[in-house]
C-alpha cells in the first residue's frame, strides 16, 4: 500500500490494474482502495464479448472497445464515459460515467493484455488457492455457475495468463486469502 500511496502522493492521475483469477477478490480489493482513497473503477466485466464476436481465435474480452472508450482516456485528466455490456441481455445496459479523479483503477481479468501495461502505474494481480476459488465461485453462482467457470471461464483465463506471463508483469500479488498484498516472488 506505500507505494500506492507514494504514487498519490504525485498530484498527477494514476492508473492501477488488478488482474487475476475468478474469485480472487479483485472488485473486493478495487473497491476498498477507492474507499481508502477516492477514485474510481473501470471493471473489465463490462467489457465481455457480445456474440458476434465470440470464435476461437478471441480472449474473452472486447479489447477494441476497451481502448476506443477507456484506455484512450485514462491519462487524459478528463471525465470520460463508456458502455457496459450485459450478458444476462447481451446488450449494452447503461453507461458507467468516470470523474475527473485522481486514481482509477482497472479492475478484472484480461486487463493487462500487453497493448494496456503502458497505461498503468502499478500492477496487481489477484491469486487465490483452487479450494477457496470454488469456494467463492460457489457461494456468489451457485453449483452449476461454478461448472460453467470450471469448464468454461477459468481455462480461458487461465490460457490468458500463461500467454501473458500476466503475475510475472506485475508490481505486486495480493493473495486475497491472507488479505494483504505481498511482494512477488520471482
Amino acid at each position: 500500500m506505500k507505494q500506492i500511496e507514494t504514487l498519490i502522493s504525485s498530484n498527477k492521475r494514476i492508473c492501477i490494474c488488478i488482474d487475476g483469477r475468478c474469485g480472487a477478490g479483485k472488485s473486493t480489493l478495487a473497491d476498498e482502495l477507492v474507499k481508502k482513497y477516492g477514485g474510481a473503477v473501470v471493471r473489465m466485466d463490462h467489457f465481455f464479448l457480445p456474440p458476434h464476436l465470440r470464435g476461437k481465435d478471441r480472449i474473452n474480452v472486447h479489447y477494441e472497445r476497451f481502448e476506443e472508450e477507456v484506455a484512450n482516456k485514462l491519462k487524459s485528466e478528463m471525465p470520460f464515459s463508456y458502455r457496459v455490456f450485459d450478458c444476462k441481455t447481451m446488450d449494452f445496459a447503461q453507461s458507467v460515467e468516470i470523474p475527473n479523479t485522481q486514481l482509477i483503477i482497472v479492475e478484472g481479468a484480461y486487463g493487462m493484455l500487453p497493448q494496456f501495461e503502458g497505461l498503468y502505474d502499478y500492477k496487481i494481480f489477484a491469486d487465490v488457492s483452487k479450494e477457496e476459488q470454488k469456494r467463492r465461485i460457489i457461494n456468489r453462482n451457485g453449483k452449476e455457475g461454478y461448472e460453467v467457470f470450471k469448464s468454461r471461464w477459468i481455462p480461458l483465463e487461465e490460457k490468458y495468463f500463461e500467454e501473458y506471463s500476466v503475475r510475472k508483469r506485475c508490481d505486486y500479488i495480493f493473495l486475497s486469502e491472507k488479505k494483504m498484498l505481498h511482494n512477488k516472488q520471482i
